[in-house]
Order: structure tokens, then C-alpha cells, then sequence
């Protein structure tokens, strides 16, 4: 009896495995198909075009919910066959090196291409630009595998500020079943499938169908809601997906024998306050009493500032911005990171923290250099690029580079003109800053924050009359005067603003009255 038993358990444990079989085959017949059929876009990183090669719009589609999706908008092209004397860099990473809040051309990636044109004239200079906004080191790991095979002279990353909200992050808005590790690369895998295509595709048209119509929610920081701490087991896990992640793309690119630079991460210290703080305090609490409190350690380190005591301001800066919940901006384990991996790997270290902390006023890093949480101002872009370039002279050998000419480049004005951007395109960019500012998702306007607002209103009516008469009616007729007057409207002061803005735009037919009552 128990031998029948036995017999028994035997054959069904290889029906099972026998339905198994035949149940992956089917779908691997049907993927097949798919992609025999050509259902989908292309999720290639790249792709041809004449005697060329581009970066394709759609490459990290499959990483974003399908309301949500991210195009990659670089327009940079590299020949199909390399030239002899071609030197081809691929930096990778998110929004910053879109330049974002200001015009993509402005982004240091560009600045770089101007920069190694003048330094290596006998160079053909590419200068590829792969990135992506909302990405993090687990999509970037991706993309440099594909990197790989397009024969880099050099990959740049500047990669760490989306760990928690981009895809795969424990806070991130998008799809995430799981923060385990395998699982993460499991959905990966799965999303590159046609038939993980199509059967998201048919999930959100069915879910459009059932629910009422109503307009798209737009994409940014609004999204995050999820609260992490630094003691967090999902802040730890993080680091050790952001590491291991890391030390994968390093890993990739030196069994090919690429170069690899890895950027430290900047983001603004003494000019933004914390999102989120952990619990609530009585009025007159410190950060002494409190110490797991963002917000306290931020005023603590105004205090210091405002005392002249850069040192116990900075390290009260960087605490508060290491304990916001609210993770759009990459703390200190990750440059931790980023440095230890450089000096164990042999890595070219391209460290922007410092050089931003040497070029901002008592080395605090603040409005001067960040546009609002961690997105370089255009002049900040300009140090980045200036500061990969000391880091290649340094190095030339390894990247197979010589007798780099440093005098031979232009000033930031310089590179400004070439790249096409001036007083206009400033003014329009600051708008745009304006409002994402307006719209941090603070549960309540901090005082700094109306200060900047203010401040960059007075920046615009001073840049506004070096337009011409032209410009500033185009301008107007964007809806910038408007705009501008209902910022000011918020204001807690706002009258000074009010009468300077009339002054301006009278000459347009906008009086008074038309300023106060814009919408």
C-alpha cells in the first residue's frame, strides 16, 4: 500500500511539472509572437537612424505606469561606425542632466561638449546624453549594459537623487510589488516582455473604461507620500540596492575595460526647508531636545548662519536634510558611497559636492547654486562641466586623452552665447521655477520659501525691462504678467511688488486694475 502510495505521489508530482512545462512554453510561444507581430515600441536604448545612432523616446517606457510615462528626450546622435578620432562620452542619470528647471541645452552635458571641443580640437567630440527624468541606479543599470556595446571612451553617472521615489523605491508613486531585491529584478525582466505589454495595456484601458472620466494627474513631487526616516529599515535597504546597483554598473563597464566617472550628488542645504519632519514638537523645542527633527535642525542651522558659525550651520543643514521624510534629495550615505566605491574601483571621482561647497558663500550650499531642492542653476551646470573637465585632465591616460588644453576654455558668459541662452530664456525659465516652488508640498509655506518667492519676483522685474519692448509683450501675451501678478497677489507683503510690477508693464496697456485682478 505505501509503494502505491508512493507511485501515486510520484506521477502527480510529474503531471505537475509536466503542466508546468507545457503551461511556460505557451507563453513562451505566445511571446513569440508578439514580438513576431511587432506589438509594442522598441525598448532599446538606442536607435538607428541613417548613418546613425539616437537615443529612443520610448527606452524607459516600461519602468513608469503608462499615465506617467518618461521619454527620453536627448536629440544627441553618434556615428554607427566610430571614428578614429572620435572620443564618445555617455553620461547617464535623471532630470538634472535634462537641466530641468531651465532649457535642456543648458545642462552641463553640453556645457561638457563645448568644453573637450575647445580643449581637444584634433578630437571628434560625442557627447551623449542619455538622460531620463525620474530614473534611478536600478534603470541606469540597465542602460549601460546596452551602453556597452555602442564603444564608450567614457560613462559618466550622475545618478542617486531618485533612489527612494523612482522606480522600485520604497516611496516611489509607480508600480512596486516588492522591495526585495530578486523580486525587483524578477518585474524587471517581466516588464521587458511583450506580454507584460500588452496585459498593462489592457489593465489601463479597461480601468479608463470603468471609472469616470476626470483630467490627468500630472507628474511631480506631489505624488511622493510616503514618509521615510533615516532610521528606517526601507532607508536601509535602499542604500543596499543603491550600492549594489552601483557597484553592478561599475562591475559592467571594467570587464569592458571603460573608463567610468562617478559624480557626488549636490542639492540645496541652506535654501530649502525640510517636506516632512518626523512627529510633532511643542513651540520653543531644538534640535537638541528633538533630535530626529528636520525642520529644528534646519532652523538651527539658519541660526548658526545668521551667527557667522559656518561649521555648526552646515552640519545642521545636512542633518535636516538626511532626516526629511519626504526623500527628493540623495543623503549623506549615498556620496558615501559614491566615494568609497571610486577609491576601491579605481574610478574617476568627480566630486561636485566640493566643488559646489567651494564655490557657494561660507561653503553652505544654497540658492546661489540650486535652482529649488537639488536641480543646478545654469551657472551650476557650468561648474559641474568644469569640474569633470579638471578631473579628465588629471587623468587624461586613463581615458585615453593628451595635452588637453585648459587655457583654451571660454568663460561661462562665453558658453552661454554659444549654447543660446541669455536674458529671455532666463526669464521664461524662472517663471516655471516660480510655480514648482509655489507648489512644494509643504502642509505649510515655510518662511524661506516666501522669501525665495519673493526674491525671484524681484529678479524678474529686474531682468524684464533689459528685454526689448517686443519681448516684454510677448512675454506678457504668454501669460507671464499675469502670472507673475497673482504670485505677488500671495504674498504675505505684497504691495511693493504689486506697484513695481504696474510700473513695468503699463506701457502694455495692463494698468493697476488689470494687475490686481489677474487670475
Amino acid at each position: 500500500m505505501d509503494a502505491q502510495n508512493k507511485v501515486k505521489t510520484i506521477n502527480k508530482a510529474k503531471g505537475r511539472v509536466v503542466a508546468l512545462l507545457v503551461g511556460l512554453s505557451l507563453v513562451a510561444l505566445f511571446e513569440a509572437g508578439l514580438w513576431l507581430v511587432g506589438v509594442g515600441p522598441d525598448d532599446a536604448l538606442f536607435v538607428a537612424s541613417d548613418s546613425s545612432y539616437r537615443i529612443n523616446p520610448q527606452a524607459a517606457r516600461r519602468f513608469f505606469p503608462r499615465q506617467y510615462v518618461r521619454l527620453a528626450p536627448g536629440q544627441d546622435r553618434f556615428a554607427r561606425d566610430k571614428d578614429a578620432r572620435a572620443f564618445r562620452v555617455f553620461t547617464l542619470g535623471a532630470s538634472t542632466l535634462l537641466g530641468f528647471p531651465n532649457p535642456a541645452y543648458t545642462s552641463f552635458p553640453n556645457f561638457l561638449q563645448q568644453m573637450l571641443v575647445d580643449a581637444y580640437p584634433a578630437r571628434e567630440i560625442e557627447v551623449v546624453n542619455c538622460g531620463v527624468t525620474a530614473i534611478n541606479s536600478f534603470v541606469v543599470r540597465e542602460f549601460v549594459e546596452e551602453v556597452v556595446e555602442y564603444e564608450p571612451d567614457l560613462v559618466l553617472i550622475y545618478a542617486g537623487h531618485n533612489e527612494f521615489v523612482g522606480p522600485y523605491g520604497a516611496a516611489t508613486p509607480f508600480v512596486r510589488l516588492s522591495g526585495n531585491w530578486y523580486f525587483i529584478q524578477l518585474q524587471m525582466v517581466l516588464q521587458r516582455t511583450k506580454t507584460y505589454y500588452l496585459l498593462d495595456s489592457l489593465l489601463h484601458y479597461v480601468a479608463a473604461a470603468l471609472r469616470p472620466a476626470a483630467p490627468a494627474e500630472s507628474f511631480g513631487v506631489h505624488l511622493v507620500q510616503r514618509e521615510i526616516y533615516l532610521e528606517d529599515e526601507a532607508h536601509r535597504r535602499t542604500e543596499a540596492h543603491y550600492q549594489r546597483n552601483m557597484a553592478g554598473i561599475v562591475e559592467v563597464l571594467s570587464e569592458r575595460e571603460v573608463p567610468i566617472a562617478l559624480c557626488t550628488l549636490v542639492s540645496n542645504l541652506a535654501g530649502f526647508y525640510p517636506l516632512r519632519s518626523q512627529g510633532s514638537v511643542p513651540p520653543g523645542a531644538t534640535s537638541a531636545n528633538y533630535p530626529q527633527h528636520a525642520a529644528l535642525h534646519f532652523d538651527a542651522g539658519l541660526a548658526h548662519q545668521a551667527a557667522g558659525d559656518s561649521v555648526q550651520a552646515l552640519a545642521a543643514f545636512v542633518r535636516a536634510r538626511d532626516l526629511d521624510g519626504i526623500h527628493l534629495r540623495a543623503c549623506s550615505p549615498f556620496n558615501r558611497a559614491i566615494r568609497t566605491l571610486a577609491a576601491e574601483s579605481g574610478a574617476i571621482l568627480i566630486d561636485v559636492e566640493q566643488a559646489f561647497a567651494a564655490h557657494a558663500p561660507a561653503g553652505l550650499v544654497g540658492d546661489e547654486l540650486i535652482t529649488e531642492y537639488l536641480h543646478p542653476t545654469v551657472w551650476g551646470h557650468y561648474l559641474i562641466a568644469q569640474t569633470v573637465m579638471t578631473s579628465l585632465f588629471a587623468r587624461e591616460d586613463v581615458v585615453g586623452l593628451a595635452e588637453g588644453r585648459a587655457d583654451a576654455l571660454d568663460d561661462f558668459a562665453g558658453y552661454c552665447r554659444r549654447l543660446g541662452y541669455g536674458v529671455r530664456e532666463r526669464v521664461l525659465a524662472r517663471n516655471d521655477l516660480i510655480l514648482l516652488l509655489k507648489n512644494m508640498p509643504y502642509a505649510e509655506r515655510p518662511p524661506i520659501l516666501e522669501q525665495r518667492l519673493a526674491h525671484l519676483v524681484g529678479e524678474q522685474l529686474a531682468d524684464l525691462p533689459k528685454l526689448s519692448y517686443a519681448q516684454i509683450a510677448d512675454f506678457a501675451h504668454r501669460g507671464g504678467v499675469a502670472f507673475l501678478a497673482a504670485i505677488i497677489a500671495d504674498l504675505a507683503d505684497p504691495q511693493p511688488l504689486t506697484d513695481a510690477l504696474d510700473e513695468l508693464v503699463g506701457p502694455l496697456g495692463l494698468g493697476v486694475g488689470a494687475v490686481r485682478s489677474a487670475p
